[in-house]
């Protein structure tokens, strides 16, 4: 395990490697990304190849179930949060990835952090 980027307990994003790809249900994974904090927890399987693209693709898929919360569409489609699905933390969720896009993710795009692929 490997902590690609994070501040305190904010936010960590942590880039895992088995030594045996584990089966995820359409095929075999050897990364996840993880990305924890005062956030809602989500696994990315390892295509992001950068900490930035690892953030960026947590703040899509974060996003899509915050507007279905808002829009009161189904979230059976969405990623599964866990949180309640209301307003507030829909809300509270979307102004936490406006703060990752607008921060976090140019420090963890910096010349100083690697890609995955070399790590």
């Amino acid at each position: 395990m490997l902590l690609a980027f994070g501040v305190g307990e904010v936010i960590g994003l942590f880039l895992i490697r088995f030594e045996r790809p584990v089966p995820d249900g359409e095929e075999d994974e050897a990364e996840v990304w993880i990305v924890v904090g005062d956030i809602p927890t989500i696994f990315l399987a390892a295509e992001p190849r950068t900490p930035a693209d690892a953030l960026r693709l947590y703040c899509v898929i974060a996003e899509d179930w915050a507007d279905k919360v808002l829009a009161e569409e189904d979230l059976s489609e969405a990623f599964p949060i866990s949180a309640a699905p209301t307003r507030e933390h829909a809300e509270m969720l979307k102004s936490r990835l406006e703060f990752i896009r607008e921060k976090f993710i140019p420090l963890a795009g910096a010349p100083d952090r690697i890609a995955a692929d070399s790590i």
